[in-house]
């Protein structure tokens, strides 16, 4: 599969892997991977552990030599050129801050390296530690330093080097929560701010969807998916990722499409026109049927039966339909402001949203009435491949059946 973000931001792409394949004996970590990171923008390889996430990066930046296919910088192919000749930046997970050296030392290593002037390191470095505000420790030894003033001493000295791309490795996931939220939205404040072009990896999927122009989601050495990462949540190409992006995580449930109605865990209602175009593959699926993706936020809690939503649980006077169906109290998970309600119907389970108020009234074990609060924002997968199979809201299709 091609993934191109070239939406994202116009112009040539600084960075291009065509057809990149990396195998390790007999084991194939990346499996013909494709896509494009333009200039001034943020692109985010996003997957779990073992996907290929750092591989990739580390082919892009020349730490490791390809199987197969090829690298291009601004329309040029590296492939086969030194680390030191891409004029690309890396941050790695593990900082590799020299202990040794101080703050200021170690951001102006790559300078140093070059043999430049002293004062225009001096400018440079002070310039770098002024925006990412790290003036006061730069005289400061790493083991001085909390992770943060840590992180963005590593991503100082990346930044001085002004290169053609930054590729950052899982940068922020030694820090603490408060931590990741204040460095991430510094890092997406330089890269609009500078115009660099940043590419990043993440198991993390709030990072990547709170930073990325775009989301390149990596599984098993393959891009599966390479959208906006609004797409990302809304349109998943396959159960999978709707599973990987979004928590509480989504509900994929079994339906069924009869007699112009969609059955799910007791609620009967029209077809959606989000899942219209999906209606023949529906009927063809028959009594086996297809797969329903809720996300907890789309399913609103009625704790005085169908009476507190208006209706008597039928959905427009249509014979067989209901809005409203009841399901059994399994687990109350507190999220502050928030609590996730997780409900048994038959054999499906089904988690929903409530608020404080709602909470209190709550308890394990009793009977809980519900209803969905908006049905265009259903997901439909199939049920053999697993993969999406609803038109976009503008009328294009997320992947072709």
């Amino acid at each position: 599969m091609t993934a191109t973000a070239a939406d994202a931001a116009p112009g040539a792409p600084v960075l291009e892997a065509r057809e990149l394949s990396k195998q390790y004996g007999r084991k194939t970590a990346l499996d013909r991977v494709s896509f494009s990171v333009p200039p001034e923008s943020f692109v985010v390889i996003l997957g779990p552990a073992g996907a290929g996430k750092t591989t990739t990066l580390r082919l892009l930046a020349g730490l490791e030599r390809e199987s197969g296919g090829d690298i291009l910088m601004d329309g040029r192919s590296v492939a086969g050129l030194e680390p030191k000749d891409r004029d690309i930046a890396m941050i790695f997970d593990n900082l590799a801050l020299y202990p040794h050296k101080t703050g200021f030392q170690n951001m102006a290593g790559p300078l140093l390296e070059r043999k430049l002037p002293r004062e225009d390191i001096r400018r440079r470095v002070d310039a770098v530690a002024a925006k990412l505000r790290v003036e006061h420790i730069l005289e400061r030894l790493p083991k001085t330093m909390s992770g943060g003033e840590r992180q963005r001493i590593a991503l100082g000295r990346a930044l001085v080097r002004s290169p053609r791309a930054f590729l950052l490795d899982e940068p922020l996931s030694s820090l603490d929560a408060p931590l990741r939220f204040e460095l991430r939205s510094e890092l997406k404040r330089l890269q609009r701010e500078e115009g660099h072009t940043f590419l990043m990896a993440t198991p993390d999927f709030t990072e990547a969807l709170a930073v990325a122009d775009t989301v390149l989601l990596l599984r098993a050495g393959k891009i599966v998916q390479a959208s906006p990462p609004e797409d990302l949540y809304d349109y998943p190409a396959d159960c999978e990722a709707a599973l990987f992006v979004g928590s509480p995580q989504i509900a994929v449930l079994q339906a069924e499409f009869r007699e112009g109605l969609v059955h799910c865990a007791g609620l009967a209602f029209p077809l959606p026109a989000a899942l219209e175009d999906a209606a023949g593959h529906m009927r063809r699926a028959g009594p086996d049927g297809f797969l329903l993706g809720i996300r907890p936020e789309n399913v609103r809690v009625l704790l005085h039966s169908s009476s507190e939503s208006g209706t008597d649980g039928r959905t427009g006077g249509i014979p067989g339909a209901r809005d409203c169906s009841v399901g059994q109290v399994t687990d109350i998970e507190s999220l502050g402001l928030q609590s996730v309600i997780t409900v048994c119907c038959g054999r499906e389970h089904l988690r929903m949203l409530c608020s404080v108020a709602q909470r209190a009234r709550i308890r394990i074990g009793q009977d809980l009435t519900f209803t969905l609060a908006d049905r265009e924002r259903l997901t439909a997968f199939d049920r053999v491949t697993r993969r999406n199979i609803i038109r976009r809201a503008d009328g294009g299709r997320v992947f072709e059946l």
